[in-house]
């Protein structure tokens, strides 16, 4: 082959390059206006949007807060997502049937949240947590919380079995701080933040003042399953 022709067939390579470039580009800005933010076979963090969040729930215990939580979110008329684990939603059907009626959305986190395995063994735990719930409200969740599992296993298991894998954007430690310090961690939290909240009782201290926050700076708290697009 010529230079001449290899000059040709490079500039050639380098246009094609350049128009899927152009319209990748083009793809990106044609997106609604609230999607998820994820990779190829990741765990979504966030939504890209300016009005609004989700407050996410973890369950994995009987807390005696959640009763009042669940009576403030009906008071602000605001729905929430609640991660349970199959263990928890088995012990407690009356709460978890609550959380339903309210208009609440669940998913899962696992049956046994703080143990992992291989692909094949977070396969059997979800599916056996999604039946749970399922049995119990009619309604087969969504969404799948990983917390501290290996996420790419994670992400493999929910592809088998049509769940969309989250995370958080911003961990508020409700286990950890008091009120005051958990409505502080809130108040900078961007719009389309996952926010990951624990049912104690100084979250249910700090709910309100969480609410009121983000509605003054014009941001509305949503189920995840409505930030990310992908609501049942």
């Amino acid at each position: 082959m010529g230079k001449r022709s290899m000059e040709r067939q490079a500039s050639a390579i380098v246009n094609i390059v350049l128009v899927g470039l152009i319209f990748a580009l083009y793809a990106i800005t044609k997106q609604p206006d609230s999607f998820a933010v994820e990779t190829f076979a990741s765990p979504i963090y966030k939504a890209n949007t300016d009005e609004s969040i989700s407050l996410q729930w973890v369950i994995s215990y009987n807390a005696s807060s959640l009763d009042p939580i669940l009576d403030i979110l009906e008071e602000e008329n605001v729905r929430s997502t609640f991660m349970v684990s199959g263990k928890w939603a088995s012990q407690n059907p009356a709460t978890l049937t609550r959380m339903a009626s309210l208009g609440h959305e669940l998913g899962i986190i696992g049956m046994e949240p703080y143990d992992d395995g291989n692909l094949s063994w977070v396969t059997e735990d979800l599916t056996e947590a999604v039946s749970v719930v399922e049995s119990l409200t009619g309604i087969r969740p969504k969404l799948y919380y990983s917390g501290d599992r290996r996420s790419a296993t994670s992400s493999r298991a929910c592809k088998k079995l049509d769940l969309t894998h989250v995370m958080c954007t911003l961990d508020l430690l409700c286990s950890q701080d008091t009120a005051e310090q958990i409505i502080k961690r809130a108040e900078n939290a961007p719009s389309g933040s996952i926010i990951l909240m624990r049912p104690t009782k100084q979250a249910a201290q700090a709910l309100k003042a969480i609410i009121y926050c983000f509605r003054s700076r014009g941001i509305e708290p949503v189920t995840t399953g409505n930030l990310i697009g992908r609501s049942n």
